[in-house]
């Protein structure tokens, strides 16, 4: 009875309540209970260590999953909770064991990965066997397939979900292949919940590594085709979060993707997963600070799933929204030194040593990224061009289409206004590469880029002295921005 009240209140995303009945229920177990009752035992200690890790209560988690490991039968009684302890690792910022426990566990599931130095070759031999799989099939094809009916594989398909997130914020080159062989296993013994995340994974193997952008849409659009055909998807969540983050920007307004990650976040948390909710969580907060929402509105959506962050315990998603917290303070005036992100959420230089010291880059390039946003807002265009330096000093993988714009946009911007005030050469290069790198963006995706492009031709314009032009130029960005829904860029087209 404790067992099903628990799967009741998991349905709801009432993750304290289920972990009370579960642990209710393992309190009535009697010392024998692994012998007499394996199957209720298996199932209450397994499924509390997992409502342990969604409620943030990692030392009640890995008691519980102790005894699962100590007196599991088999390696497949193991499994779930082998796909608690990899979410729970990468939910701690251990990226690096959550992948070493989850390749070790894929190993004895018939899936080795090789370990070599040169990993690089490794994915291009690896992508051509997906495209020799995909070539010639179409989408109805594909979706076709058999059902995976071999019960390794789609546990191995299961975990290899689990480690692709890891996997993303550490090793890139092993995220690249953890997907190659999501799509491979799939498209040779049938597909399941878990392929429809390895085909739009794929999108970002695509577009990242072999610049294939139109066929990394291609598999995200394959992956919801796949959601719609399925009653219901254990990786919705992660499918959603991956397609209106990383690849129906590149052609869509960003304003699109608010709904759907809001559906992706709320699906995360029904079914446990936690990070996948969360990430999902940050890019509405980023998308709603990108697209030009009131910052009163965007002050409240940031507040609300930071909160929850820090209650999940999700703190490396939390540290990702801090920048733009405190900008978004700085610029509602409740900042002494607006300029800089020092406030009552943060210290920048604090959590840079942080973030530096355990490697998390993307949160990095965030920092520098918004401090120079913010030196340019101001008018402090020797800092705005410090920042960012090293912000292009951080190599990323798989940028979001909705940053990459914002970083490219705001250097340009710089570079332009640095030529401007020092008349250096290395600046106005730096300024036309902006323009003819935005006219790709723009090309795609005219709602979220035109104005953006608009406006830096302006600049460029007014650099070269033509004032007629650039006085255009600035018209037009200015009612193209107004069009688009960007306030940010009608206020600089305006200012400017």
């Amino acid at each position: 009875l404790n067992l099903l009240a628990a799967q009741k209140s998991k349905s709801l995303a009432a993750f304290l309540p289920a972990a009370f009945y579960l642990n209710t229920g393992i309190s009535l177990l009697d010392k024998t209970s692994w012998v007499d009752q394996y199957n209720l035992s298996l199932q209450l200690f397994s499924a509390c260590a997992e409502a342990e890790f969604c409620t943030g209560h990692f030392d009640e988690m890995n008691k519980k999953l102790q005894e699962v490991f100590s007196n599991a039968r088999c390696l497949d009684d193991e499994l779930y909770a082998f796909f608690t302890l990899t979410s729970s690792l990468m939910a701690q910022g251990k990226s690096y064991e959550a992948s070493e426990a989850g390749l070790l566990v894929l190993s004895q599931l018939g899936e080795a990965f090789p370990r070599h130095s040169d990993m690089k070759s490794i994915i291009v031999v690896e992508f051509a066997k997906v495209k020799s799989l995909c070539e010639g099939k179409t989408n109805g094809e594909i979706l076709a397939l058999k059902a995976m009916d071999d019960g390794h594989k789609i546990a191995a398909m299961r975990l290899m979900y689990f480690l692709a997130h890891s996997s993303f914020l550490g090793c890139h080159d092993m995220y690249a292949l953890i997907v190659l062989r999501m799509v491979q296993t799939s498209m040779n013994h049938g597909i399941c919940d878990e392929s429809a995340f390895g085909f739009c994974a794929l999108g970002i193997v695509m577009g990242c590594m072999f610049k294939d952008t139109d066929g990394g849409r291609r598999f995200g659009q394959l992956a919801l085709h796949f959601l719609k055909i399925k009653e219901t998807n254990k990786c919705f969540s992660g499918v959603i979060t991956v397609v209106y983050t990383y690849l129906h920007p590149n052609y869509h307004h960003y304003r699109e993707s608010l709904e759907p990650l809001e559906k992706a976040y709320e699906s995360g948390m029904i079914n446990g997963d936690v990070a996948m909710a969360m990430s999902a969580a940050a890019q509405i907060c980023f998308h709603e600070f990108q697209c030009g929402e009131e910052l009163a509105k965007v002050e409240t959506t940031t507040t609300k799933y930071m909160k929850l962050m820090m209650a999940h315990k999700q703190e490396n998603f939390c540290k990702f929204l801090l920048p733009y917290s405190q900008a978004i303070r700085n610029l509602m005036g409740y900042s002494d030194d607006p300029e800089n992100l020092i406030g009552e959420l943060m210290d920048q230089e604090e959590l840079l040593k942080e973030v530096l010291k355990s490697k998390h880059m993307r949160v990095a390039a965030v920092i520098y990224y918004i401090r120079s946003w913010l030196a340019y807002m101001f008018g402090n265009y020797e800092i705005a061009s410090k920042m960012m330096k090293e912000r292009q000093a951080i190599s990323l993988f798989a940028v979001p289409p909705s940053l990459s714009c914002a970083f490219i946009f705001t250097e340009g911007l710089i570079s332009f206004a640095m030529s401007h005030e020092f008349g250096e050469e290395k600046w106005s290069v730096l300024a036309y590469k902006s323009v003819e790198e935005f006219k790709i963006f723009a090309l795609h995706a005219p709602s979220n880029c035109e104005q953006k492009l608009l406006l830096l031709q302006a600049e460029s314009a007014f650099l070269e002295g033509e004032y007629y032009t650039a006085a255009l130029r600035y018209d037009d960005a200015i009612n193209t921005a107004s069009k688009n829904g960007f306030i940010q860029d009608h206020a600089i087209a305006c200012e400017r």
